[in-house]
């Protein structure tokens, strides 16, 4: 199929002055709420929960898992940051528990953890964040395996961070999009980057018209608010943007209808660090055309 290089051109139509002025106001509203847009992406980013402060994804097995910075520890830590033995995490039937070294100033919630603790993962309704100086992890769930997801506030990537760059913000790319339900209940299937093939909800179908073409896209929930959650991939993922294809939300769909926003596809967390779990865009959300817009690949340092 050939790949078109899609840059949407506005008509050439006479306006009077206050159609101009309309236009020049709509414009500054669209650049400013673009770039109010912009900087929140970089906020969260970088926070100290944020994407770039991930420094390790390791895979729980069932029975004893060692946590600490001793060599040999099957969840290894910063030998820096942590001490040699931090406790130990147990994996049986589906659920975790930790159980902490004696003198070690592990906290969850601000709360100093002295015994066995449960470890709720991220498919809980509350997840257990625990807490060791500028380190802490958590339990995540991915196809049935367990795996502990490890941060650092002071990792480097955070610290010094290169910003982001995007292709130029085009209000011709904000659309007004079709939405049709699924039936209640609907899951699709959905794998990620790790192999691993995921049954996920899915509220319906969003149907964008471009360069004079509908394509009808997925729509996935995984926030249960009401948004649309897109994975969208083009002709330039791998070349101007990342090559898993970049991740987009749309606000709740009113009377069928709701707005998508490609200047806001964004990439995924895989973009920044090896140590997530991204999910990858459905067949049909693959696009023959190239999407100059959005966010770029990203240029910074590898992470570490």
């Amino acid at each position: 199929m050939k790949t078109t290089s899609l840059r949407l051109a506005a008509p050439l139509v006479a306006l009077s002055a206050a159609a101009l002025a309309q236009t020049a106001d709509d414009r500054a509203a669209f650049d400013k709420a673009n770039a109010e847009w912009r900087q929140w992406r970089v906020e969260r980013l970088t926070a100290e929960t944020g994407w770039v402060t991930l420094i390790g994804l390791d895979w729980l097995v069932a029975g004893e898992n060692r946590l600490g910075s001793a060599p040999g520890s099957e969840l290894l830590l910063p030998a820096d940051k942590a001490p040699a033995r931090v406790g130990v995490i147990a994996l049986a039937g589906g659920k975790t528990t930790l159980r902490p070294e004696p003198g070690v100033a592990l906290t969850v919630d601000d709360k100093p953890v002295s015994g066995e603790i449960e470890l709720k993962s991220d498919q809980a309704e509350e997840t257990t964040l625990v807490e060791l100086g500028p380190i802490n992890f958590y339990v995540i769930e991915r196809g049935g395996k367990f795996g502990l997801r490890i941060r650092d506030r002071e990792a480097k990537l955070r610290r010094e961070f290169p910003g982001l760059e995007y292709f130029p913000a085009d209000p011709a790319y904000r659309l007004t999009a079709r939405f049709t339900p699924n039936p209640p209940g609907t899951q699709v299937t959905v794998a990620n980057v790790l192999g691993m093939s995921e049954p996920t909800p899915s509220p319906g179908k969003v149907t964008i018209t471009l360069g004079g073409t509908e394509y009808t896209l997925t729509a996935l929930d995984d926030t249960g608010d009401g948004r649309l959650f897109l994975i969208v991939g083009d002709k330039t993922n791998g070349r101007e943007t990342y090559g898993g294809g970049r991740y987009l939300y749309a606000d709740p769909p009113k009377d069928g209808v709701t707005i998508v926003d490609l200047n806001r596809l964004y990439n995924p967390p895989c973009a920044f660090t090896p140590w997530s779990t991204c999910t990858l865009p459905p067949r049909e959300n693959k696009l023959p055309l190239r999407l100059e817009v959005g966010e770029k690949k990203f240029a910074g340092a590898p992470h570490a």
